[in-house]
């Protein structure tokens, strides 16, 4: 069965989470990078990710990712992720990207580091 992803945006905290569901792949990956690039060309530079409902992502949704946090850095901002699901985290540690994109568990603590970190402590 081939699964679309759906995309959704909310705020918490003043902070734009992007929620995924689905799969993160060559079809799917343009609408996800363009998501992100709208929400910080809008004044968003932190972004949470949460990818609790991902069920795949390959190297061009990795490859999203990264051009948004490429993005995301250019305007003094941060993209951390949320994802509980052992097989997706591991495509994030085989490729390296978990000493790039923060990793989470749970929303709270995504959310909580880039309130605290938002124009505080500078």
């Amino acid at each position: 069965m081939e699964m679309d992803l759906v995309i959704s945006v909310r705020r918490d905290a003043a902070v734009p989470i992007i929620d995924l569901a689905g799969e993160v792949d060559a079809y799917t990956s343009a609408r996800f990078r363009e998501a992100m690039i709208d929400l910080i060309e809008a004044g968003a530079a932190n972004l949470v990710v949460s990818m609790m409902k991902v069920e795949y992502i390959d190297s061009s949704g990795l490859g999203a990712l990264v051009g948004g946090l490429k993005r995301s850095t250019e305007h003094g901002g941060k993209i951390v992720i949320v994802c509980d699901n052992p097989q997706i985290r591991k495509v994030f540690e085989i490729t390296g990207l978990e000493k790039v994109f923060p990793l989470y568990d749970v929303e709270d603590d995504a959310v909580g580091v880039l309130v605290a970190n938002d124009g505080k402590g500078k």
